[in-house]
């Protein structure tokens, strides 16, 4: 076993924990990095990219198959869900020796293992057999960016043949007739576009009363309108209360009644990993599952940090490399006034058909604070890109501050949502006001002009319709 001292240790090496390596590596600090498997984490190898691969080639083929109404004649279109996994898995080994290369580039010492504390500054190494291979001291900090992983549902026990949780998902070689998703969060709603897509009959079981429960009513319910357009049928406000595994799976909701399908996927959510990381040695506390933080990421213990889904707190990947630049920022401007996260700035997508992207507050979130807010809408269908690119479904929705006239918040459903989104958030981050956007000039024609045409609506005046999506 080897002994040796560091500036800073991080213990996980998904998006969390190698951006943040990087970014110190390249303050000039010296790094440990401790990881049981491939740098990356979820995000790279089960999460992010392969969803998002499987997202754009099965957009491709969707195009292909409707491309007669772009004036275009497509013999055949086809798509096999084998060659898509190849596709994937390629994508994935090149994002991953890239991440590599960087690593090695920064000076970075990469420890393969598990790692676990024995105090508030020292780090025990350990691997797959449980050997103890190194002991890591921090001098300035350790981070813990453990991750996290797919909830089980007691009622539906993964078994990774007929009840699968979502990396089981990913590896399927063959397409299955039906598939039940429990489960009408982002990770849900995905598979369920990607599947039907590719010609699975898909059926989705949500307890809450509409899809994505935590983001805009508003778009929940065109996202429910949209896929009964696509033959998704949706159970909303029911809960599953038994399984059966027979030909296929057999569930039975609160009502009695019953849904079979080919396979199920479990996607209720995901839960920290935070087991076997000697937390009670050194005073960190946990907050249920997740490690309680400040907006800061400290933790109750000092000197120890934690950054990501292990947090509890939003379970992206570009949350978790914002979470890491505060913890850098200010470790090494100890003088300086303190960074700090704000959640109401942090924008999200959901990769379904058609996509959806979110920033700040939604009119229920507006409601509870007590805020008085103004609000501006704008259909696709009223935009010239949109008609030209056949991409018309959806709508843009702006939250202002009815007084100060600042922007609270922005909700997108549509063609490029993802990249749109990027736009609003600029203005909710930078404090600008509707009236600013509206002064604000877009190039035409491009979506993005229903950006213009919402903030204009906020005033009861869009130039190019009523407004209301």
């Amino acid at each position: 076993m080897t002994e040796q001292s560091f500036d800073l240790v991080i213990i996980g090496a998904g998006p969390g924990g190698y951006v943040t390596a990087i970014r110190a590596a390249h303050r000039g600090l010296r790094v440990a990095l401790i990881e049981a498997a491939a740098p990356g984490g979820v995000c790279l190898h089960t999460g992010c990219i392969p969803t998002k691969t499987m997202v754009a080639s099965v957009g491709l083929f969707r195009q292909a198959r409707a491309a007669a109404q772009w004036g275009v004649n497509i013999a055949q279109a086809e798509a096999q869900l084998s060659t898509l996994r190849e596709r994937r898995h390629k994508i994935v080994q090149q994002l991953a020796k890239g991440v590599q290369m960087l690593l090695a580039k920064n000076a970075i010492t990469l420890f393969n293992g598990r790692g676990a504390f024995c105090d508030s500054r020292t780090v025990e190494v350990r691997n797959s057999t449980g050997e103890s291979i190194a002991k890591l001291t921090a001098t300035r900090a350790i981070v813990i960016a453990t991750g996290s992983r797919p909830a089980d549902l007691p009622i539906a026990i993964r078994d990774g043949k007929s009840i699968l949780n979502s990396d089981d998902l990913l590896e399927l070689a063959d397409l299955p007739p039906s598939l039940l998703i429990i489960g009408g969060g982002y990770i849900g709603c995905e598979f369920a576009s990607i599947f039907a897509a590719l010609g699975s009959q898909v059926t989705v079981v949500e307890a809450a009363d509409r899809l994505l429960p935590g983001m805009d009513r508003d778009l929940g319910t065109a996202l429910l309108r949209s896929f009964k357009a696509s033959g998704i049928t949706v159970h909303l406000g029911q809960t599953a209360r038994s399984s059966r595994i027979a030909a296929g799976v057999e569930l039975t909701l609160a009502d009695d009644k019953t849904v079979t399908g080919d396979k199920l996927l479990v996607a209720v959510g995901r839960i920290s990993n935070t087991e076997g990381l000697g937390l009670e040695n050194v005073g960190v506390e946990l907050q249920g599952r997740n490690i309680g933080v400040n907006d800061s990421m400290e933790t109750s213990a000092p000197h120890i940090y934690a950054v990501g889904d292990v947090t509890g707190k939003m379970a992206l990947a570009h949350v978790a490399t914002a979470q890491g630049r505060v913890v850098i920022e200010n470790l090494l401007a100890p003088d300086q006034p303190r960074q700090a996260m704000n959640y109401d700035q942090i924008p999200a997508a959901v990769f379904t058909h058609p996509e959806i992207s979110t920033v700040g507050l939604t009119e229920e979130e507006a409601t509870r604070r007590g805020l008085s807010i103004r609000v501006g809408r704008f259909p696709f269908a009223a935009i010239g890109k949109a008609l030209a690119a056949g991409e018309t479904e959806g709508f843009v929705k702006l939250i202002a501050d009815a007084e100060t006239g600042k922007m609270l918040g922005g909700h997108i459903i549509g063609g490029h949502a993802s990249e749109l989104i990027g736009q609003v958030t600029l203005a909710v981050k930078l404090g600008a006001t509707a009236q600013q956007l509206t002064e604000t000039i877009f190039a035409h024609p491009t979506l993005s002009e229903a950006i213009l045409e919402a903030a204009e609506g906020i005033f009861h005046r869009p130039t190019h319709g009523s407004g209301r999506a």
